[in-house]
């Protein structure tokens, strides 16, 4: 008994000196916290005060990655337009690469998604853009396969220019649900009229298609997660996500859509 009377008092005084150590410790931890808070502060202020590190993103030609001013004024100018670069916001994405594409294409400047001189004096310059197929009438919609872009027209007024990925014209056999569907991946060409369209998710035989409207047979223009920056569907005009969100919004059931190669 005693001796476990010893091992108990033995214990309980080391335990006693391991909490002052610990008090010891915790107060060095508390001191470290606020050397660390001390240490924070200044490095907050350092990257709050410049504007260098905006300044040095945007030296030179404007890229997916690139973030200011001048970002921002290609995407108001792009927005200005009729293109939808997304937010505009000074922040250089996929948005706004695919609305570079577009304008690119359109204005026969070397297709990159890349914003050299060149393509940002064009872009800031604010082109009108022409009718394409004048003789539709002022309300309808234009595919230029050629240079994989689609013109939204209202009552002689652009509402949308969008960089497009189409038909890949290569032949394609997989198996679906349906059973073996094989075919070439080409975009009819012709004058078609809108029909129906989906609401949200429809799961395909060859794929999925966020809310598509459909020009001809099973063919629709449709929003899809991958629109590159060339033909890669089966067939179909993929549109961003983005702008499938709305895209449904601008055309009526019935109005005419032109596919053409220019």
């Amino acid at each position: 008994g005693g001796s476990g009377d010893g091992v108990s008092s033995g214990a309980g005084t080391a335990t006693t000196s391991t909490s002052a150590a610990v008090t010891t410790s915790e107060a060095t931890t508390s001191t470290s916290e606020a050397t660390t808070t001390t240490t924070e502060a200044p490095t907050t202020t350092t990257t709050a005060a410049p504007v260098d590190p905006t300044t040095v993103a945007e030296e030179g030609a404007l890229r997916s990655g690139s973030v200011g001013s001048r970002t921002k004024a290609i995407q108001v100018a792009l927005e200005e337009q009729g293109y939808d670069p997304g937010e505009p916001d000074g922040k250089f994405g996929t948005k706004t690469t695919q609305a570079v594409w577009a304008f690119q294409a359109l204005n026969g400047v070397p297709k990159d998604g890349i914003v050299g001189p060149e393509t940002e004096a064009a872009i800031l310059a604010k082109p009108a853009q022409q009718m394409l197929r004048p003789a539709l009438g002022p309300t309808h919609v234009e595919v230029d396969l050629t240079r994989q872009v689609l013109i939204v027209w209202r009552d002689g007024a652009v509402k949308l220019i969008t960089h497009v990925s189409t038909g890949s014209g290569v032949a394609y056999c997989e198996d679906t649900d349906y059973g073996p569907n094989c075919g070439d991946a080409v975009t009819p060409v012709g004058v078609f009229q809108f029909g129906r369209r989906v609401d949200g998710w429809r799961e395909a035989p060859l794929g999925r298609l966020y809310n598509p409207v459909y020009f001809h047979e099973g063919y629709a223009v449709h929003g899809a997660s991958s629109v590159p920056d060339h033909p890669a569907s089966h067939g179909c005009v993929r549109i961003p996500m983005g702008i499938a969100a709305y895209f449904p919004s601008l055309v009526d059931t019935g109005e005419t859509i032109e596919v053409f190669r220019s």
